[in-house]
């Protein structure tokens, strides 16, 4: 999976792609970057396991360097969400400059949808070209109907035949959108920011997620060991930093869950989209797990942390024999049984 970061200039993107990939400052010409996705379940695990490694799931980040235009269509095409920062600690007045430049973009977004729809739809009407099958066309129109009446393809429920059709465009529509606020340290205390009305009604309307964070605070923790981290954060009467829930945020946003294996020296975590079978995630580990599965043992986490071990688990019949349809579900502790 792959996530870009945008918003109007000055506003803090590239900060926050750098809190997110846990780049220094003098690293902030590179635009590509790995953000680890914070899970309270993986020390847990590598207690009981008593491995000195542990592996967090991760997602690839994208610093995007326009703004406006094709360009931004350009480099958002093949990414499967978009992070827009609002710069509220600059003021009101960027606020709204920000909430217009999401208007701008998801714009252009139902724009480039309908032509793409439509200029399928006239090659295929003109015999231009031929179906893929007899259910394109009528996949099609149903796109082009919500278009005309504002929907995002996101909002649209989709048979799950025409779920393959959609693979084969690059929707824009489709993709979630989450709206990271950048606040100074006063607003972030205050609770309130100049503009917070207005980002909370285009949220709830268009169904956008939204974030908090202080840039300058996250910095500043940034500094600090994490024991020191968590004592600062409390002062903001705060849990976890803003980068940590933008993190999860935009992991949930995915449709994403996590599954967990445990190697000889190392606890990792692994991400798969919801529906996944077990089959299919032995692939994430390695083809040849997919290729030559035979069966999976599965724990789910709180039934291994209520009885406090694996061997505990096995003894309380906790620990499960599943065959290769099982969906794996989040927080799953999984060994694969495999022969190629």
């Amino acid at each position: 999976m792959k996530v870009g970061i945008t918003g109007n200039p000055q506003v803090g993107k590239t900060t926050l792609f750098r809190l997110l990939t846990g780049s220094s400052p003098g690293s902030s010409l590179s635009r590509v970057g790995v953000m680890e996705v914070p899970d309270e379940r993986l020390p847990q695990l590598s207690r009981i396991f008593e491995r000195p490694k542990s592996t967090y799931a991760r997602i690839d980040l994208v610093d995007i360097m326009h703004h406006r235009g094709q360009d931004l269509l350009n480099e958002v095409r093949n990414l499967d969400a978009v992070v827009i920062v609002v710069g509220a600690f600059l003021g009101e007045e960027e606020v709204k400059e920000s909430l217009d430049f999401v208007d701008s973009l998801v714009t252009d977004f139902y724009v480039a949808d309908l032509v793409s729809v439509e200029n399928r739809l006239e090659k295929l009407q003109s015999k231009k070209t031929k179906p893929v099958n007899q259910m394109e066309i009528p996949f099609l129109m149903k796109c082009k109907r919500a278009l005309d009446e504002d929907l995002l393809l996101k909002e649209v429920e989709f048979a799950p035949h025409e779920i393959d059709f959609l693979s084969s465009f690059s929707f824009y529509t489709l993709k979630p959108i989450i709206l990271a606020v950048n606040l100074s340290e006063e607003q972030l205390l205050s609770g309130t920011y100049p503009g917070m009305k207005d980002v909370r009604e285009l949220a709830d309307a268009q169904g956008y997620e939204v974030v908090r964070f202080s840039g300058v605070l996250e910095e500043e923790i940034s500094a600090l060991s994490p024991e020191d981290g968590s004592l600062f954060l409390q002062e903001f009467g705060l849990e976890e930093s803003g980068i940590a829930r933008l993190a999860k945020v935009t992991y949930s946003a995915l449709g994403l869950i996590t599954f967990f294996t445990v190697s000889a020296d190392e606890v990792r975590a692994w991400s798969i989209p919801k529906g996944t079978t077990v089959k299919e995630a032995a692939g994430k580990i390695h083809t040849d797990l997919e290729r030559g599965f035979i069966r999976a043992d599965v724990v789910s986490y709180q039934d291994l942390i209520s009885a406090g071990s694996l061997k505990a688990s096995k003894e309380k019949g906790l620990l499960r024999v599943e065959g290769k349809e099982y969906i794996v579900q989040d927080g799953d502790v999984i060994n694969v049984r495999f022969n190629v």
